[in-house]
């Protein structure tokens, strides 16, 4: 019996919570002092209700935070994480002090003060590049006289942490914040003028210096930028509502934007390095890899780089590499690859199959697990894909346009989730919906919920599509034929996709794509019968 289970929601002060039940043993009782008394020989348990939050205004959010009490497992940091996507860093500010002030004289007060401590310690310790906002950093100073109000007002507080040391430390990350950004500024007017001197001597590097130095010098030195990049990225900039404004002038994500520049960069320096020649009037120590034999070279050395990444943990110029390498110019070289040794050839399909976009998401999760005790470069990308992929997917309100803080729960943990991408596409939410005949499947087979989230390309038909639901499901032995996909346009309102149509431009777009998969009735009453001749069916709700 699975110990956890969805009971449903309920609806509380205009708050949506969603419910689930939580199976745990009781503890034994302290064995009696007789040993002769008989011992009890089963186990028992106990059935508590847990609720999570899912849906509320803006104002609801703060003051459950505030609250304390019934508050699941890192709500402050899903806040954190999350909150810019529905208000603004002051407004946070501004409704946590307000609502801080108004449960003074309460009962709750020392409940309400103590969770507000604790949530300004973690946004100052793990979140300040929300208060940097040069050149006058609005937000930081707002916060700064809150503290120091509430510093004043209760300046009785002994404790750690209190508003009067909270008010000295965003003091000194606000001298931070200026020191560093005169230092900055500084260093551009320096790389300014060294460009300046240094703009005639530029040339680009030739094939011979890639061919002269080691390939652990080579990795060692992309890792070195890789993580200077990699620790530079705020969270916020990584969710999809953020992401996919990259390209506007505002420039909202320039963290992500550099490593996404970085992984260009070394891709199309493998490219280059393998089918342009040096630019005019270089000189070049080495032949130009014009044959085979010479391109052949080229490619060991880069997979030789790239297993240096892999045991580096450098994922991303690993995948930057594997991705040059595979990419149309390269990948067609067919007298190239032939004249790779076979050696090199196998690490390179090795990597490739462990590193592929299909297998990326859950490689990423299984290498983060085992590199716990050592610094790790993920690959950014398997990550982006996942927060567009959920932003695509879940709507940002619901009745009554509360915030849905249920999407921000998945968004704030994408290495966690369980709804992995596997193409490039628009994001499907597919819901399968199992025949009692479905109920007899293993344990171990069945998941968590009937929901899963599916990348479409534009070219897949509805069978494809319906085929990887299934595997999703771990449904795999089922036929794809037996089953009928429809988009949910409303509550009684469905589309049906014909099962030889193009997914993607079937599907309407006006409506969320939310999708359901269906046995067909002959198959559904042939697998009833069939389960029938077998025995009594285990039945249960869903």
């Amino acid at each position: 019996m699975n110990p956890v289970q969805e009971w449903g929601e309920e609806v509380e002060d205009g708050v949506v919570y969603g419910v689930t039940l939580h199976r745990e043993p009781v503890p034994s009782s302290p064995p009696p002092s007789d040993p002769s008394a008989p011992c009890s020989g089963f186990v028992q348990y106990r059935t508590c209700k847990v609720r999570r939050l899912k849906a509320a205004a803006v104002e609801q959010l703060v003051a459950h935070l505030l609250e304390g009490r019934n508050q699941e497992q890192d709500y402050g940091r899903i806040l954190l994480s999350t909150y810019r996507t529905f208000t603004s860093t002051t407004k946070l500010i501004q409704l946590l002090f307000q609502m801080e002030s108004a449960s003074l004289g309460l009962d709750s007060s020392s409940c309400s003060n103590s969770c507000l401590l604790t949530f300004i310690q973690t946004w100052l310790d793990e979140y300040s590049e929300d208060l940097r906002d040069p050149p006058l950093h609005p937000a930081l100073l707002l916060l700064l006289d809150h503290l120091a109000v509430s510093a004043a007002v209760r300046g009785d507080m002994h404790h750690q942490p209190n508003f009067c040391s909270l008010a000295g430390q965003a003091e000194q990350m606000l001298r931070t914040f200026q020191e560093q950004e005169a230092a900055l500024a500084a260093l551009q007017q320096d790389e300014e003028a060294s460009a300046d001197e240094d703009s005639g001597c530029e040339n680009s590097s030739d094939q011979s210096s890639i061919m002269d130095v080691s390939a652990a010098a080579i990795a060692e030195q992309l890792t070195r930028i890789d993580s200077a990049l990699f620790i530079r990225v705020v969270p916020y900039q990584c969710l999809g509502c953020v992401w996919s404004q990259r390209d506007k002038k505002e420039n909202m994500s320039p963290t992500i934007r550099a490593t996404v520049a970085q992984f260009n960069a070394v891709t199309n320096r493998v490219i280059m390095s393998l089918l342009s020649p040096p630019a005019d009037g270089t000189c070049s120590s080495g032949p130009l890899p014009t044959t085979p034999a010479q391109r052949a070279c080229i490619v060991e050395k880069w997979i030789k780089v790239a297993q240096e990444c892999r045991r580096l943990k450098n994922f991303s110029s690993l995948k930057a590499i594997l991705s040059a390498l595979h990419s149309n110019a390269v990948h067609r070289l067919r007298k190239t690859w032939a004249a790779v040794c076979r050696d090199s050839t196998a690490t390179f399909h090795n990597l490739w199959e462990t590193f592929s976009d299909e297998n990326c998401v859950l490689t990423n999760k299984e290498l983060l697990v085992e590199s716990t005790s050592s610094g790790v470069v993920p690959y950014l990308g398997t990550y982006l894909t996942v927060l567009t992929m959920l932003d695509t997917a879940l709507p940002d309100t619901v009745q009554g346009g509360l915030i849905n803080f249920e999407k921000r729960r998945r968004s704030s943990s994408p290495c966690g989730t369980d709804h992995c991408p596997d193409r490039a596409g628009p994001s499907l939410g597919c819901q399968y919906k199992r025949s009692i005949s479905m109920n007899s499947l293993p344990e171990h087979n069945r998941q968590g919920t009937d929901s899963c989230i599916i990348r479409v390309t534009s070219q897949e038909k509805s069978t494809q599509v319906i085929e990887r639901a299934l595997e999703k499901h771990h449904l795999e032995h089922m036929k794809g034929q037996d089953f009928t996909l429809a988009q949910v346009i409303s509550q009684k309102k469905e589309l049906l996709i014909p099962d030889n149509a193009n997914v993607f431009y079937a599907m309407s777009t006006t409506a969320n794509f939310d999708f359901v998969l269906r046995q067909n009735h002959k198959c559904q009453k042939k697998l009833l019968r069939a389960a029938a001749s077998r025995g009594r069916l285990n039945a249960e709700h869903l």
